[in-house]
C-alpha cells in the first residue's frame, strides 16, 4: 500500500445540477451530419456543451466534427480547460490515416481545442482495442477516448458511464514514460520562443546549429519545426544522420539522397534522377546545385535541410572512416557551402548535436573547415521552473496527479531542469500512486521516495554522459573533476580547456556564480561521484596522497640506509645496534626485545622518519657533508613528518605542496651522489 497521496473525495463526481450552462447545442448552431451523428450529439448535449459543428473531406475521406465545452468538474478533473474535439469516423474499419486529420483539425484550431483529449465516435466494434494498439505504438499519441456509434444509440449515455470511460483513457496510461522525440503538440512544453527564432532564420536565409545535451529534446524541437512548416507554407526536409542508412553513404550519396527525399515529398519530378553517373563523385556538387535551385524555381521558395543527430557525419565522431578520418566532411560540406553562396534563395540548413564541434574547428585533416563560423549556435536550455510546473501540472492533471508547489521546485533543483529526467521520475511517482484519483502527490512522499527515484534513473543519468565519455573527453573529465574533486580542483585544469567549458555552460549543466561553478543536475553529481568509486579512479586528493607517500617513503628508504652506512662507518658492527637503540625512547622489556632483533630488521621496521632524524642530527659530523645546511635538514624533515596526509586521511593546500615539492626536491639533491 503506497502512502502518501490523498484522493480528492470532497464532491460527488460530475454536479451537474449547477452547471446548466455546460449542457445543451449552442443557440443557432446547425449540427451536421445524418440522423445518427445528430442522435450521437443530442446524447453528449445533456452533458457537454456542443459549440461547433462542420463537416468536411481530407485526403478524399469524409469527416465530421463538433466541440465539447466541458463542465466546471471535468476541468478540474481531467485537465480540460479547452474545447473537446468530437471526431465522427463513419466507417465499419477505423484507418490510422484518421489520425492525421486530427492533428490538422487541432492545428487549424489550437486557440480554441484541447491538444490532449480526443472524443472519438466510430462504427468500427473493435475501435477500442485498436486505440488501445495505437498507445501502444506510441507513447506520446494523444488522449482518444473511443465509443462506437452502437453503444451511444442504443444505451445512451449517463453521467456514470461518461466518468469510467474517462478514468479508463486518462488515468491507465502513464503520459510521463515517453522515451521517443515527441512528433505532436499533445505534451510538447517550453521550446516555442525557439522555434519561433529557428523559423526566422530560416525566411532570413541564415543557418542555424541546436546543441544540448542528449535527451533535452531537440529531435523534437525539429518536429516541432516541421510542423510550423506545414501551417506557415515552408519546406523541410528532415535527415536523421544516426540512421545507419544515411552515415553509410559517401558525401555523393549523401547529396543524392537529399535531393531525392525532397522531391518525393513535395511529389515533384526531376530528370534523369535514377541515373547515378549524375550523382558520382566527379558530377554531385553540379547535380546538387542544378536540383536544389529548380526546386527553388518549382515551388518559388527555399527548402531547409535539417541534419539531426550531425556528430554520425562529423570527423573525430563519426563510426565511419570515410567521414571520421576520410576527405568526406570537407567534400560535402563544401558543396553545400558552394551551392548556398551561388544560390541563397534555394536553401538553408540546421544542424542540431550535442557539440558545436563541426562549426567551431577551423581545420579537418588540414583543410579549411568548410562551415567554420558559418552557423549561429543555439543552446538547448534545461527547463526553469515556469517550464517544469507548466509541463508536470498539465500532464499530472491528465492523469489525476496534483502536485504540491513545492514539488515543482525540488525537481526543478534535483533535476537541472533536464526535462526528460523529470519525466521519468513523474512516471515512478505515479507508479507508485494506487489510491483513488485525482489525488494530491506531497512533497513529504517525494522526499522519502527520492533516493530510491535516483537509483531507478541511474541509467537513464549514464545515458545522457555516455554521449560525453566517448565523444568529448575533455568535457566529461571537467565534469567529473567538479563533481569529485570541486572547484579549486577545476580551475587548475581550466586554462587550456575553456572552449569545453563553455560547451559545459551552453548545455546548462554547469553553472558560473561569483566565478565558481556548480554542476546543476544533482543526480549527475551523484553519479559521477558514485562511478568515480566503482572504477575505482583517484580523486585529486587521493592523487595528492599517492603522491607525498611514494616521495616520502623513497626518502624513508634512503636516509635509512645513509644512517646505517655512516653509523657502521664510525662505530662499528658490535658497537652501531646499541648508538641506534639510544634515541628509541622505551622501557627496558621494550629495548631488550629490540637488542635482540638482526641489524636490518631493526632498522626497516622500528625506526621511523623522526628516529632517523635525531641519530642524524645527534651524529650530525658524520652527515654534515651530505645535508650541509643543518637547519635546513631538520625544518624540511619536519615539514615532511608533520604532512602524513595520507596516513590522516587530510588534504592538502596549494602552498604546503609547494613546500613539500621543495622540500622533497632538496633532499634529492642532497642524495643523488650516494651509492644508497
Amino acid at each position: 500500500m503506497k502512502t502518501g497521496y490523498k484522493s480528492y473525495k470532497t464532491k460527488k463526481f460530475y454536479n451537474y445540477s449547477k452547471n446548466n450552462r455546460f449542457k445543451g447545442i449552442k443557440k443557432g448552431l446547425n449540427i451536421c451530419g445524418g440522423e445518427d451523428e445528430k442522435k450521437v450529439i443530442n446524447e453528449m448535449a445533456k452533458y457537454f456543451r456542443i459549440t461547433f459543428s462542420k463537416a468536411g473531406v481530407f485526403k478524399t475521406t469524409s469527416y465530421i466534427l463538433d466541440f465539447l465545452q466541458p463542465s466546471e468538474e471535468l476541468r478540474d478533473y481531467y485537465n480540460l480547460y479547452n474545447e473537446v474535439l468530437l471526431l465522427f469516423s463513419p466507417y465499419s474499419n477505423f484507418e490510422s490515416r484518421s489520425l492525421d486529420f486530427i492533428d490538422k483539425t487541432l492545428e487549424e484550431y489550437d486557440n480554441r481545442l484541447d491538444k490532449v483529449c480526443v472524443f472519438l465516435i466510430s462504427k468500427d466494434a473493435a475501435i477500442e482495442s485498436k486505440i488501445n494498439g495505437i498507445n501502444i505504438a506510441n507513447k506520446d499519441a494523444r488522449i482518444i477516448v473511443p465509443f462506437t456509434y452502437q453503444e451511444i444509440l442504443l444505451k445512451g449515455l449517463s453521467k456514470d458511464y461518461i466518468s469510467a470511460k474517462l478514468r479508463k483513457y486518462f488515468y491507465n496510461r502513464d503520459l510521463f514514460a515517453l522515451e521517443s522525440p515527441l512528433k505532436t503538440e499533445a505534451y510538447f512544453y517550453g521550446r516555442n520562443t525557439l522555434i519561433q527564432k529557428l523559423y526566422d532564420k530560416y525566411l532570413m536565409g541564415e543557418q542555424s546549429g541546436l546543441f544540448g545535451l542528449r535527451k533535452t529534446g531537440k529531435t523534437s524541437v525539429l518536429y516541432a519545426l516541421e510542423r510550423q512548416m506545414v501551417v506557415r507554407k515552408g519546406y523541410s526536409i528532415y535527415i536523421d544522420c544516426q540512421n545507419p542508412g544515411i552515415y553509410m553513404l559517401k558525401w555523393n550519396e549523401l547529396l543524392h539522397y537529399i535531393v531525392s527525399e525532397i522531391y518525393t515529398k513535395y511529389h515533384l519530378q526531376s530528370e534523369n534522377f535514377e541515373d547515378k553517373e549524375k550523382y558520382s563523385e566527379k558530377n554531385a556538387a553540379a547535380s546538387f546545385e542544378k536540383d536544389i535551385v529548380h526546386f527553388n524555381k518549382l515551388i518559388g521558395s527555399r527548402v531547409l535541410l535539417m541534419f539531426d543527430e550531425v556528430e554520425h557525419i562529423c570527423f573525430q565522431t563519426s563510426d565511419r572512416d570515410h567521414w571520421k578520418t576520410g576527405s568526406d566532411y570537407c567534400m560535402f560540406w563544401q558543396t553545400i557551402r558552394s551551392v548556398f553562396q551561388k544560390a541563397p534563395d534555394s536553401f538553408t540548413f540546421l544542424v542540431a548535436g550535442v557539440n558545436p564541434l563541426c562549426i567551431e574547428t577551423a581545420y579537418v585533416n588540414n583543410i579549411e573547415n568548410p562551415i567554420f563560423s558559418m552557423i549561429s549556435i543555439e543552446y538547448l536550455s534545461l527547463f526553469d521552473l515556469s517550464n517544469v510546473r507548466d509541463m508536470i501540472g498539465d500532464i499530472g492533471k491528465y492523469m489525476g496527479l496534483i502536485f504540491d508547489e513545492e514539488i515543482y521546485t525540488k525537481l526543478t533543483e534535483d533535476y537541472g531542469g533536464h526535462p526528460f529526467l523529470i519525466r521519468h521520475v513523474c512516471s515512478l511517482i505515479n507508479a507508485n500512486i494506487d489510491v483513488n484519483r485525482p489525488c494530491q502527490v506531497s512533497k513529504f512522499e517525494y522526499d522519502s521516495q527520492k533516493e530510491e527515484y535516483d537509483g531507478k534513473i541511474t541509467h537513464y543519468v549514464e545515458m545522457i554522459l555516455g554521449v560525453l565519455k566517448t565523444w568529448y573527453p575533455n568535457e566529461y573529465e571537467l565534469l567529473e573533476t567538479l563533481a569529485v574533486d570541486g572547484n579549486e580542483e577545476l580551475k587548475k585544469r581550466l586554462e587550456f580547456k575553456k572552449k569545453e567549458m563553455q560547451h559545459l555552460l551552453g548545455y546548462g549543466i554547469v553553472k558560473e556564480v561569483n566565478e565558481n561553478f556548480y554542476i546543476t543536475i544533482n543526480a549527475v553529481s551523484l553519479f559521477l561521484e558514485e562511478n568515480h568509486k566503482t572504477e575505482g579512479k583517484m580523486t585529486s586528493k587521493e592523487e595528492a596522497w599517492v603522491k607525498v607517500s611514494s616521495r616520502r617513503n623513497v626518502l624513508e628508504d634512503k636516509l635509512r640506509k645513509l644512517m646505517l652506512l655512516q653509523m657502521t662507518m664510525q662505530y662499528g658492527n658490535k658497537k652501531v645496534k646499541g648508538k641506534l637503540l639510544e634515541v628509541i625512547e622505551s622501557g627496558r622489556k621494550e629495548r631488550e626485545k629490540l637488542q635482540d632483533l638482526e641489524i636490518n630488521n631493526l632498522v626497516e621496521n622500528h625506526f621511523y622518519l623522526l628516529n632517523v632524524k635525531q641519530v642524524i642530527t645527534k651524529n650530525w659530523s658524520l652527515f654534515d657533508k651530505v645535508f650541509i645546511d643543518k637547519v635546513k635538514f631538520e625544518s624540511f624533515l619536519d615539514l615532511i613528518n608533520r604532512h602524513r596526509i595520507d596516513a590522516h586521511a587530510k588534504t592538502i593546500s596549494d602552498s604546503d605542496m609547494l613546500m613539500l615539492t621543495l622540500a622533497f626536491n632538496w633532499f634529492d639533491d642532497c642524495l643523488k651522489d650516494l651509492p644508497i
